[in-house]
């Protein structure tokens, strides 16, 4: 995000604060930069829409060339769907009644899919699913190292895909893997090392299924970090990236973004200076979230990066940030900080809509439709 003092200055005459300020022609080259990634690998872009939760921008996603969108929970998937969006990937595993009941009823007027990773949870979908009018599209979850949910590639994984080929209920859609374990990376260099072996372990996923005479039609990868390396493998033909939307400090810090790559910010309003070198914001951790990644103890200091003022927000309460000014220097009261957050996912659901900047400066609100849709 390269902003001036000067813009800064004339969004806070119109933005009351704490606020989103997202600046569209960087959002659009960061879709575009993703989908060109996409083409030049000859994979499927199916981009999560955790991080942004807007229908406005999953649209554009979709404009831009993506073939459906990923979300995180059956909320997420329904309000998208209200908005006319009829693909959609549910990258989780859904084993609570109620939620099996909602998940039925979407599969009923749109293409959706779902994941799985053991057995209990075929048994759950055929009962739920029984008589619908379709087989519910399943997708196998391949843990590929960050030993979270997922089934290992062996007898396991043969077992699991058989018990669902012998569910009239269910089809088997394909595999998928997230390589979140990235986010503890320590150079660029373990960041190809992690989303090459993303790639391979779905290789070996696959070619061990194909060799039971058992064809996939997706193999499916995640994570903004490792797509450029993943998405090379011959196997993957989809790819799930998320946070590419609007990057963010911790991103920067992984070398996944340079600092133009910045598309959402957090723009917050000086309200103290107790001290010299200490300044209080109208955004603490309801505007900024206590996020600061795996390095947090390492390379991210502080609860968010701000630009326009040279100092550290080191500590943050629910409604006030505490910034720890590097030089002794008066700002005046009122004055506006603009702020990268560490983590943009957990950033954006904080907030009820977007301020989009447009290259002539013009601010449009979108709402974030699906804020708070957890369950």
């Amino acid at each position: 995000m390269i902003i001036s003092q000067e813009q800064i200055l004339q969004l806070h005459q119109y933005i009351e604060t704490p606020a989103l300020i997202v600046d569209l022609q960087q959002l659009e080259k960061n879709i575009e930069a993703m989908q060109n990634l996409a083409n030049e690998n000859a994979v499927r872009l199916r981009p999560h829409i955790k991080t942004h939760k807007s229908v406005f921008i999953s649209k554009l996603l979709l404009k831009h060339g993506a073939v459906g969108i990923t979300v995180a929970k059956v909320g997420e998937a329904e309000v998208m769907a209200a908005a006319g969006i009829s693909n959609i990937f549910i990258a989780n595993q859904i084993t609570h009644p109620l939620k099996l009941r909602r998940l039925r009823k979407l599969h009923e007027t749109i293409n959706i899919s779902v994941g799985v990773d053991q057995i209990e949870q075929i048994s759950l979908q055929k009962r739920y699913f029984n008589n619908a009018s379709k087989p519910l599209r399943v997708l196998v979850e391949i843990d590929s190292g960050l030993n979270r949910c997922g089934v290992t590639v062996g007898d396991s994984l043969v077992k699991l895909v058989r018990e669902i080929s012998h569910a009239h209920e269910l089809t088997l859609e394909g595999i998928f893997t997230h390589a979140g374990q990235v986010y503890g990376a320590q150079s660029k260099k373990e960041i190809q090392e992690i989303g090459d072996l993303e790639g391979t372990i779905m290789a070996e996923a696959y070619n061990l299924l194909k060799d039971q005479g058992i064809d996939l039609r997706v193999v499916s990868v995640g994570s903004t970090p490792t797509v450029a390396y993943s998405s090379k493998n011959p196997v993957v033909n989809e790819i799930r990236p998320g946070n590419y939307v609007f990057y963010d400090n911790i991103q920067y810090v992984l070398r996944s973004c340079s600092e133009e790559q910045w598309a959402l910010a957090v723009l917050a309003t000086v309200i103290s200076q107790p001290e010299q070198d200490r300044l209080v914001i109208d955004a603490g951790s309801k505007a900024l979230n206590l996020d600061r990644g795996a390095h947090a103890t390492q390379l991210i200091k502080g609860y968010g990066k701000p630009l326009n003022i040279d100092g550290e927000i080191i500590r943050v309460s629910e409604e006030h940030g505490v910034i720890k000014l590097k030089s002794g220097q008066s700002i005046r009261l009122g004055s506006p900080v603009i702020i990268i957050p560490n983590h943009a996912c957990a950033v954006a659901n904080l907030y009820s809509h977007y301020h989009l900047i447009d290259s002539s400066g013009k601010i449009k609100q979108i709402p974030v439709d699906a804020r708070g849709k957890s369950q």
